[in-house]
């Protein structure tokens, strides 16, 4: 064999052993990504290359009951697997279209793998919020839009009732010491004259009378007579609040000569 033959065969032979190392570098055909050699299992020829994937999970918001806020938790996983410059819940307010609306961003802090965030709402807001994450430069993962109604659930607090009687114009004017975690709507008062007894039975009739400013006045008293009550609150949401009821309500006689105001404190509610 000629020396020009022989060196265009070594030349061959070099270019196939270089196609084939390549080829078992990347994988073989068809395979598009480098094999993680430190992925080899022990005694086997195979290996796995393993991926992550970015998730928001356990997104939840709950109503903070003495401010009327929402908070939004939730986690990420895999999140140390990328490069995440931001960690944002977009949050609406009462908007028609909540998938056209503008939304405003709130920075989300992280403990013990938890995010969270405080959306500044009051009660009755309709709040439609959502998660966005920014990773790995410019891409970026959204979750889908959610909503909570920001109910308040907690009734209000009669603290105290007080009862005064004016002797000249036989009228009380009552009035109430009452709180709640928002705002209260309106006052109750139930009275029923008892005539000269100091007892009701099933057939006492009460009368309500309704009030949204104080004092609520009861006029057309007779001097000497019973008169018994129970009261009640409503705040916005409307959780309501009784002192007294009707079959043991607080029991008062018209007396001029008694002390008055009389003041009934929340404890002696039955």
């Amino acid at each position: 064999m000629r020396k020009k033959e022989k060196r265009w065969i070594t030349i061959g032979l070099i270019v196939l052993f270089a196609a084939i190392a390549w080829w078992a570098y990347n994988g073989g055909f068809g395979s598009g990504g480098f094999i993680d050699l430190s992925n080899t299992l022990s005694g086997d020829n195979t290996s796995t290359t393993e991926t992550y994937q970015l998730a928001i999970a356990d997104l939840s918001a709950a109503v903070d009951q003495a401010t009327g806020h929402v908070f939004v938790t939730f986690s990420l996983t895999n999140a140390e697997h990328f490069n995440i410059s931001s960690v944002e819940v977009l949050y609406a307010l009462n908007v028609a279209d909540p998938n056209n609306a503008t939304y405003t961003a709130l920075n989300a802090t992280a403990e013990n793998g938890t995010y969270k965030a405080e959306i500044p709402s009051k009660f009755g807001d309709l709040v439609y919020y959502k998660v966005k994450v920014t990773y790995d430069g410019d891409k970026v993962l959204e979750s889908e839009v959610q909503s909570i109604t920001v109910t308040d659930t907690t009734a209000p607090t009669i603290n105290s009732i007080s009862i005064d009687y004016n002797s000249t114009t036989l009228t009380f004017a009552i009035s109430f010491d009452a709180t709640d975690n928002d705002q209260i709507a309106k006052y109750y008062v139930y009275w029923a004259d008892l005539g000269t007894s100091n007892t009701v039975s099933n057939t006492t009739a009460f009368t309500p009378v309704e009030a949204t400013t104080l004092p609520i006045t009861i006029a057309n008293l007779t001097e000497g007579n019973y008169y018994a009550f129970y009261f009640k609150v409503e705040d916005l949401s409307g959780n309501i609040a009784t002192l007294y009821n009707e079959t043991a309500p607080l029991i008062i006689q018209v007396n001029a000569s008694a002390t008055w105001p009389v003041v009934v404190p929340e404890q002696s509610s039955s």
